[in-house]
């Protein structure tokens, strides 16, 4: 039978399956570590993993969110720094995007090893969903900052969240994209999204 903890060992404890949930996960990957991997490292016994999570892919899941959260933080900061809305200030923030999610020692181990998809599908639906929600909620000053100066200004708010979102998931697939090519294509695709908009804006 699992010991029970006190809210402080329970803290503690879920701090310690975070942090190395983490290490293993961007040098074991997922599917290499085994939730005997994760509570040796916290401490605790096996069984009393599942009082935290239902199954490593949820420990991995949330990790993932902290992640994403951070560059979403790191992104507005950045927009809120420069607030007037020009084609440079849309192409140095989607350029932004790029680059946090393909440094990103977690994420980049995800998608390059294929493990993304895999996780996916072993996650309850209603996460999936959460995290949409949580993307769309957290770019919306940032569309809105757009549409105020006139960018898509007849576009759902929300399909440009979409879009946005699309093309930052190219970030994650740089060997299909070509290792050679990526940073100038990727490069030239944000130069001509940027100006577009700005041009349909001023139409």
């Amino acid at each position: 039978m699992p010991k029970k903890f006190n809210d402080q060992e329970k803290e503690l404890i879920q701090q310690k399956l975070l942090k190395a949930g983490q290490i293993s996960f961007q040098t074991l990957g997922l599917k290499k570590t085994s939730v005997e991997d994760l509570t040796k490292a916290s401490g605790i016994a096996q069984g009393s993993f599942y009082m935290f999570y239902k199954s490593k892919e949820e420990l991995c899941y949330e990790i993932l969110l902290m992640e994403e959260a951070s560059i979403r933080e790191q992104l507005l900061q950045s927009i809120a720094s420069n607030p007037v809305v020009t084609k440079e200030s849309i192409r140095d923030f989607m350029l932004d995007g790029f680059r946090l999610m393909s440094e990103n020692p977690l994420i980049r181990q995800m998608y390059l090893e294929g493990e993304f998809e895999y996780l996916l599908r072993k996650l309850p639906h209603e996460l999936l969903e959460q995290n949409y929600r949580d993307d769309q909620d957290a770019m919306m000053p940032v569309v809105r900052q757009w549409q105020d100066s006139g960018i898509l200004t007849d576009v759902e708010p929300e399909l440009i969240v979409s879009m946005f979102r699309a093309i930052v998931l190219l970030s994650l697939h740089k060997k299909e994209i070509g290792e050679h090519s990526y940073n100038p294509t990727i490069e030239l695709l944000v130069d001509v999204l940027a100006e577009g908009m700005v041009a349909r804006s001023a139409r």
